[in-house]
């Protein structure tokens, strides 16, 4: 090979390399201008009580929660937990709920099109609901373990694994923060080596100088500064992840000052909604 041709080789691999780097860095920046967060919402949207989104039959799907009860809490009580609570009640009117037993039950007498369902206040739906309607969207199983009542939470096929073993003590802050697992793929966000170890939306590299979620920070919508997620093994700090806020569901469930889902967290609850529903959400 002459030597025109090598540089000519040498000079397109520097090329092909630039153009890799900028890419690569264009993929960056759009994973960073993720519209869901650069979007400007009104002050009072991540608030309990906000407008609720209407459901629309001919453009939206119902989403289905099929619940194992085993415990003595009643269906009214676990569905005031779930909407009682943002951005759960402002779609409320997009899901409903089958009772196991039931539900088995109405399948073994062939009764399809009209099986026992629940609104979202665990009140009967008049003449029941077609099989066919959201069927295995999202699954709840309660359960008594020894004196105490507990939850275990799967959505399609995936069962959560708390450090409880697969079960957390059921509680309005234990339930929501095990949904938010199942439902949204969200990770723990308190500081425990055994804590969720796995990139979510609602966890950011420590080194990132600009989390993705710097939008809502702009905002005023999350605290300005780094709030590092611990992880001590043996003396040593192994913890990779930053969280968006202290107070969230998925954070130390424990703390009676965990009183919502942040920010990310609902957002990432709204687009999983829009996912399954066909609901457009704000910020498209």
């Amino acid at each position: 090979m002459n030597r025109l041709k090598r540089l000519r080789i040498k000079r397109f691999s520097g090329l092909l390399i630039i153009m890799l780097l900028l890419a690569l860095s264009s993929g960056r920046v759009l994973a960073q201008q993720d519209e869901r967060y650069s979007f400007e919402y009104p002050g009072d949207f991540f608030n309990y009580g906000g407008e609720e989104v209407e459901f629309n039959a001919s453009v939206h799907r119902k989403i289905g929660v099929l619940v194992s009860n085993r415990t003595t809490l009643p269906l009214s009580e676990i569905t005031r937990m779930i909407f009682n609570t943002s951005p759960f009640d402002r779609y409320k009117q997009f899901f409903y709920f089958r009772i196991e037993g039931e539900f088995r039950e109405d399948m073994a007498n062939n009764n399809t099109l009209s099986t026992r369902a629940y609104d979202y206040d665990g009140r009967a739906i008049n003449g029941g609901l077609p099989v066919s309607e959201g069927r295995g969207a999202f699954n709840l199983i309660f359960l008594r373990f020894g004196m105490k009542e507990v939850i275990q939470c799967s959505c399609s096929g995936a069962t959560i694994h708390t450090n409880q073993g697969n079960f957390s003590f059921v509680g309005e802050d234990s339930i929501l923060h095990e949904i938010g697992h199942a439902f949204a793929e969200l990770a723990d966000e308190y500081s425990h080596p055994r804590a969720s170890n796995f990139a979510a939306v609602n966890l950011e590299d420590r080194g990132t100088h600009r989390p993705k979620w710097n939008g809502l920070i702009e905002q005023g919508f999350l605290p300005n500064r780094k709030i590092e997620r611990i992880e001590i093994v043996n003396g040593r700090d192994r913890g990779r992840f930053m969280i968006p806020s202290n107070n969230c569901y998925m954070n130390n469930h424990r703390n009676p000052e965990d009183d919502r889902y942040c920010p990310v967290c609902q957002l990432a609850i709204i687009d999983r909604i829009a996912q399954l529903s066909g609901a457009i959400p704000l910020w498209e």
